[in-house]
């Protein structure tokens, strides 16, 4: 390596390691506000879909990042590229060892990582700057007039006709349906047991605040409804 890069490299990691153990919990903490705001950004933009599991590793991979930042960054000369590579090479392998089913969740293992750095290297500024651009970026993709439908989802109900009134089912789903969410529209209506049961596919936007759960037991609460399942569109399509 030549002498005046040493040089740099030698004061790059000078001027940005922790000096001292208050330096190491002022990052530790700003990580976990960033693990935290990066966390709600993908609870959000996930809606219904949003999985506990991978919430828990933005949080564990933003500290865990912090930490091999520091640690990289107190190791002084030439050794400090080593470390760096090797953490690195590390990190590659559980990368490539992970599956990440959606695309979209690879970008918030990136961000979580980048998250990880700015504390960790005390740039706090950036850190915080970035992720509230890239939130509200996200949120406005989600919800606005445009958005990518995170809170789209499949209702599958399968009701009891009235012989007397066969519509009737129907129109009451159609009605909960409306103070659920818009955009409904029927994908597929068939029997089932030789007639006895109707199963009706609706896809739908969720309301704000309006929850699986709720949805869920609105519908079952109609007279004559059977059975009610709520599926993510992706889910849908693989069935």
């Amino acid at each position: 390596m030549d002498p005046s890069e040493l040089q740099l490299l030698q004061w790059a990691t000078t001027a940005l390691s922790p000096t001292s153990w208050v330096d190491v919990v002022m990052n530790f903490s700003v990580a976990i506000v960033y693990g935290f705001f990066i966390a709600m950004i993908y609870k959000q933009c996930s809606g219904l879909h949003a999985n506990r599991s991978f919430i828990q590793t933005l949080y564990m991979l933003t500290l865990i990042i912090c930490m091999i930042m520091m640690v990289i960054l107190n190791v002084r000369g030439v050794a400090a590229v080593a470390v760096a590579f090797g953490m690195m090479g590390a990190l590659s392998i559980i990368r490539f060892r992970t599956v990440v089913k959606d695309n979209r969740d690879t970008a918030f293992v990136v961000l979580a990582v980048a998250g990880g750095m700015a504390a960790g290297t005390g740039k706090w500024a950036i850190g915080f700057i970035g992720l509230t651009l890239i939130g509200v970026i996200l949120l406005l993709v989600s919800y606005g007039p445009w958005g990518t439908g995170s809170r789209h989802v499949i209702i599958r109900v399968t009701a009891r006709p009235d012989h007397d009134t066969p519509d009737d089912a129907t129109s009451s789903v159609r009605a909960v349906l409306s103070q659920l969410g818009t955009r409904i529209e029927v994908l597929n209506v068939r029997t089932v047991r030789q007639g006895e049961l109707i199963e009706t596919t609706y896809e739908l936007r969720l309301f704000p605040g309006i929850e699986a759960t709720q949805a869920t037991t609105r519908i079952t609460s109609l007279h004559g409804v059977d059975n009610v399942s709520i599926f993510n569109p992706d889910q849908y399509r693989e069935l």
